[in-house]
Parts: C-alpha cells; sequence; structure tokens
C-alpha cells in the first residue's frame, strides 16, 4: 500500500503543473499526500476493522477519517465531497437514478459516479485476502458505497485485481490478458502510445487502462511511478494507482524513497500501515523506519558512536540550552561554532536567517554521509533561543531523511 501513497504524493505538485518529462525531482518541499491516500488508508481501516465488510461500516470510517485527517494537498472531488461533508445534498438522488443497493441512515448513498477515486483508494484490497474472487468482491463493495455505476466498480476491481496477482507471482503477460478479458480495458496500447496524446482525465475508464499500461511498460518500482507521472493528467491519481500495482509486483521500492514517504505520514495512519503490513507479512523495514530514526526528545547519555547534534553561534559560545549540553557532556570546545567536536556537532543557528543556516546543515549531510560508522542525533536545532520554527527548519534537513545513520526529532 505504501507503493500507491507514494505515487500520490509524487504525483501531488504537478496534478495542476504537468510535466511530460520523465527525469522530474520524486520528492520536493512541496511534495504530499492527496484525498487519495487519504481514503486509501480509511479503506485499510475498514479491513482490518470489519470482517463483515459492510457498507456502514466503511462509511462511518471514511467520514470519521476525512474530518480527522484534512488532505495535506488537493481536495475532493465535488460529488465524494458532498456525499462525505453534505449528504443531504444527495436526498433526491434516487429520483435521478432509480433504486440502489446501499443507503444509509445519514441520508448518504451512492451517486452513480464513473469518476477514478473508486480505484485510487482501493490498494489494500489487493494485499488482504487469499484468493481473486475475493479480492473482486471486497473492491465491488469498496467502490459502490460511491461509486456504483458499473465503469466506477470495474476500476477498483481491475486495480485490486492487478495487485493481487502481483504479488501472488503472476507475469506481466498474465496480468495483461486477464484485465483485457475480464474488464475490457485495452492494455495493449503502449506508454509510449499514450505519452504524447494523454491529457486530463477523470473516469476510470481514462485513468485505470493508462495506469496500468505505466506499470506494464516499466522496469522497476520507480520507473512505473515516473511513467506515469509524466503521463501528465490527474497525474497524483494515476500514480497512485501504478504505485500500488507496481509495489505488489517488484517487492523492492528503493528504501530513500520509502523513508522519505513514512517521515510525511501521521502517527495514526503509519499504524495502520503497520497492522495491514503485520496481517500480510510484509518486509519490517518498511513499517519500523519511524520508530527507529526519531531523535529522542531528551538526550542526556550518548553510545560509543552517537553524535549529539544541536545548534550554536559561529563564536562558540555554548552558554545555554543543547549548546550547554553539548560541552557539559559530549566534547563541545568554547570558541568553537562549527562541526565536529567529541561527540557532538555543532551547526550555527544565530547568524541571520534561515538561508544563512542552511549552508551548514548541507555541510553537515555531507560529513553524515562520509560517515557511516556514525549515529547522529539531531536536536531541534534554530528552535530555542535562535527563534525559528519547525516549519522553517526542517525542510532544510530533507536530504537527511535518506541517511541511515541520520535520527531526526519527530517535528522535522
Amino acid at each position: 500500500m505504501i507503493g500507491a501513497i507514494i505515487g500520490d504524493t509524487v504525483g501531488s505538485v504537478y496534478e495542476f503543473n504537468n510535466t511530460k518529462r520523465t527525469d522530474f525531482p520524486l520528492f520536493s518541499k512541496s511534495s504530499n499526500y492527496t484525498d487519495d491516500s487519504v481514503m486509501t488508508f480509511a479503506v485499510a481501516k475498514w479491513l482490518l476493522e470489519d470482517n463483515e465488510h459492510t457498507h456502514q461500516k466503511l462509511e462511518d470510517i471514511m467520514v470519521m477519517v476525512a474530518n480527522n485527517y484534512p488532505c495535506p494537498m488537493g481536495g475532493y472531488g465535488g460529488g465524494f465531497h458532498s456525499w462525505l461533508f453534505y449528504p443531504q445534498s444527495l436526498y433526491d438522488y434516487d429520483e435521478q437514478f432509480g433504486e440502489i443497493a446501499y443507503k444509509s441512515d445519514t441520508g448518504r448513498h451512492p451517486y452513480n459516479s464513473w469518476g477514478n477515486g473508486s480505484a485510487m483508494r482501493v490498494s489494500a484490497v489487493g494485499w488482504m485476502f487469499d484468493t481473486l474472487e475475493k479480492t473482486e468482491r471486497v473492491a465491488k463493495i469498496s467502490a459502490e458505497i460511491t461509486h456504483n455505476h458499473p465503469e466506477g466498480i470495474k476500476g477498483a476491481q481491475a486495480t485490486a485485481a492487478a495487485i493481487w496477482m502481483g504479488r501472488n507471482g503472476k507475469s506481466k503477460d498474465e496480468i495483461r490478458d486477464y484485465i483485457e478479458k475480464t474488464y475490457g480495458y485495452d492494455l495493449h496500447k503502449t506508454w509510449e502510445y499514450w505519452h504524447p496524446i494523454y491529457q486530463w482525465e477523470s473516469s476510470c475508464q481514462g485513468t485505470v487502462p493508462q495506469a496500468i499500461i505505466s506499470f506494464l511498460d516499466s522496469d522497476c518500482y520507480e520507473d512505473a511511478i515516473r511513467r506515469a507521472v509524466s503521463l501528465g493528467g490527474d497525474s497524483d491519481t494515476l500514480a497512485c494507482i501504478t504505485g500500488g500495482i507496481a509495489e505488489a509486483y517488484y517487492k523492492d521500492i528503493p528504501k530513500e524513497i520509502a523513508f522519505h514517504m513514512l517521515s510525511l505520514i501521521p502517527d495514526d495512519f503509519m499504524a495502520i500501515l503497520e497492522q495491514l503490513y503485520d496481517r500480510v507479512g510484509y518486509p519490517k523495514y518498511i513499517v519500523n523506519r519511524m520508530e527507529k530514526r526519531i531523535a529522542p526528545d531528551f538526550i542526556r547519555s550518548l553510545g560509543e558512536n552517537e553524535i549529539f547534534v544541536f545548534g550554536s553561534n559561529l563564536a562558540g559560545m555554548h552558554m545555554g540550552g543543547a549548546a550547554r549540553i553539548a560541552m557539559d557532556k559530549f566534547g563541545a570546545v568554547w570558541g568553537q561554532g562549527v562541526g565536529l567536536q567529541g561527540q557532538s556537532y555543532a551547526i550555527p543557528t544565530m547568524q541571520g536567517g534561515v538561508e544563512t543556516i542552511k549552508p551548514y546543515v548541507d555541510e553537515f549531510i555531507e560529513f553524515a554521509k562520509q560517515h557511516p560508522e556514525y549515529k547522529f542525533l539531531v536536536t531541534r536545532i534554530g528552535c530555542g533561543i535562535a527563534g525559528f520554527t519547525d516549519e522553517e527548519i526542517a525542510p532544510l534537513f530533507l536530504e537527511a531523511h535518506n541517511l541511515e545513520n541520520v535520527w531526526l526529532p519527530k517535528s522535522f
């Protein structure tokens, strides 16, 4: 499932600023998960908590998650937004579309959508079940609570089926043939065919085939994501669908990509991810990284190879805060404001704005790369006496998320 979340996040900055290049930066300071990921976690929570897989429980969880976790990027489509927050606006649905299979006491019920939202949120379904038949049946339930149009259901089922087949060792030819035969999508048009002509599409029938093709024509997980995003259009949803399938098939997301993504996920979503992967036996490095690489809030002792990273001033006057602890306990040197000193490392933060701190952070990151024998415990540099906020300082450490010997404050 993390493969889908990564795809959504990588595509988030390109949704309304499309790129046709494949060599774009995977992450930027603006990258974050969108409504696609929020609802993906909601579906996963439903699967973990409701063995009966009822519409009502799914509704309750979707509404709760949407209210508790506003989207950092993007927003819900019009129909789904009404379904979540203004269900009374859908009361006239029966007169427009006739009989429906599900209607809750709140007035929420499907609204005949064929949009790609049903496919983008379904990835966890592809992981949970032993048989393809059950996977497709539960995928149908996950879709029809809102997207009860045949195309909306089909998009969710095809995506979940491709994930199930990928994680169960089916070849790309087998996946292609089954999806084409069962769901009628044309998967023989290549990514090279679609790349120059593809435009914005919000429908399942105009998104799911191209997302699957991006996976089928790829060489690895990262290549699949790059192909999906560079098609253009609804890039976060395309890459979310592609990423879920590619993760299941390749079973090898580069650690630096996975770790960066996990640094953006709220604790409650991490708990859902961990429960899901515990259930299906997924590699542990994916789910335990956050616990392992968060620096303690209060550091009063160090192991043999641990380095205390603190904010200083250029003059090296270590008079208070973390700097005083570094001098009293960990070998910081009075008069030395930059670099390694005993079991401490000084990053000056008192000489001006954030832009004056960045070169020293970059220097620290390079030092950490060259010294994998050390474990660097970073304090909230600049967020005390220097007066900066976590939101100002944390982006300076973006590249450090990929270094397994650097532990950052939880707020970073």
